[in-house]
């Protein structure tokens, strides 16, 4: 409550909101996730207080070497030295059980309570796969350790698009598109823009699955059977669309956000609109998730070369979406 200063005057208290515990996890040390993290906690952020879950021995001499000034006391650090000997560039099993390592250390500090969102960084499938973990990829992952159903959502700029299909073969699609599943990521999409992005009613596209929306039937019969149905279900939502044109009309602010049918239909424009800034982010879990869009980008690791922005909206989106939940 405010209070009567002396003289008639009125003050305020101050109001102090406790930073955000925020976890952030290497990814594979072989990629490009320890210089895109290194230039990212240059400055530290503001309203969050970072855990980052990695390897020091290979973090200090690569900041030296890259020239970057980190304020290493600003940060907290969860070292976890790698099973063996890893080289930039040179991804293989140490590389892919590290990368495992630092996420499932992440895990076990969000099960206890200990933070209130994770972002991570870029690892490769088929690294990890090989080094003798069943693995499909970090959404999969979060949502079997916390038995949740997840959306994949990515943000770039004002444009926001979930997926229906996340790696399934274009083949699969069609055969495995189903109503409810449609129903659900409409739904955690709504849910989505209310509670994490702040908006009262928000407005949907749905895209459609063929060329030119099905054209009523002519190019294929999913956008009657399935896609309109559900559609109807699910308040504020427009579609099916054609989806050449859906995330386009989303950017000039005719939609809040978009629900694409498969991977490509959201990644191609996402990553053409704003592939420096975009964000992966996953809905569904119980806390939030967020990680850059790029991939470990083996080629160029160690050289100097990576653009952190993805990684630093990565982190800023994490700490204004848990500031909202909050």
């Amino acid at each position: 409550m405010d209070e009567e200063a002396p003289g008639g005057f009125l003050h305020f208290r101050q109001i102090i909101l406790p930073p955000i515990r925020l976890l952030v996890t290497l990814g594979d040390p072989a990629g490009i996730g320890p210089e895109v993290l290194l230039r990212s906690l240059v400055h530290p952020p503001a309203g969050a207080r970072l855990n980052v879950i990695g390897d020091l021995r290979l973090l200090r001499p690569l900041a030296r070497r890259l020239r970057v000034k980190i304020p290493w006391d600003r940060y907290d650090w969860v070292d976890l030295a790698n099973t063996g000997p890893v080289r930039a560039g040179c991804p293989g099993p140490a590389s892919g059980r590290a990368a495992y390592a630092y996420l499932e250390e992440a895990v076990r500090r969000l099960k206890r309570g200990e933070a209130d969102a994770l972002v991570t960084g870029p690892v490769s499938k088929e690294v990890i796969a090989r080094s003798g973990i069943r693995w499909r990829g970090h959404t999969e992952y979060l949502a079997g350790q916390f038995r949740c159903r997840t959306t994949m959502m990515f943000v770039t700029g004002r444009v926001r698009v979930s997926l229906v299909t996340t790696h399934w073969a274009i083949r699969e699609v069609p055969r495995r598109l189903k109503r409810e599943e449609v129903v659900r990521v409409l739904e955690a999409t709504r849910r989505a823009m209310v509670r994490d992005f702040g908006i009262r009613r928000p407005r949907i596209g749905l895209a459609a699955l063929n060329p030119h929306g099905g054209e009523g039937g002519m190019f294929g019969g999913e956008e009657k059977k399935i896609l309109l149905p559900a559609a109807r279900r699910v308040p504020g939502v427009a579609g099916p669309l054609p989806a050449d044109s859906l995330i386009q009309h989303a950017a000039r602010g005719e939609y809040d956000a978009v629900a694409a049918i498969y991977h490509d239909q959201a990644l191609i424009p996402v990553k053409l609109l704003g592939w420096e800034r975009a964000v992966n982010v996953t809905l569904g879990l119980p806390f939030v998730r967020t990680s850059p869009v790029h991939g470990t980008a083996f080629d160029i690791a160690g050289k100097g070369k990576a653009d952190p922005s993805s990684m630093q909206s990565a982190i800023a989106l994490a700490i204004q979406l848990a500031r909202r939940r909050g």
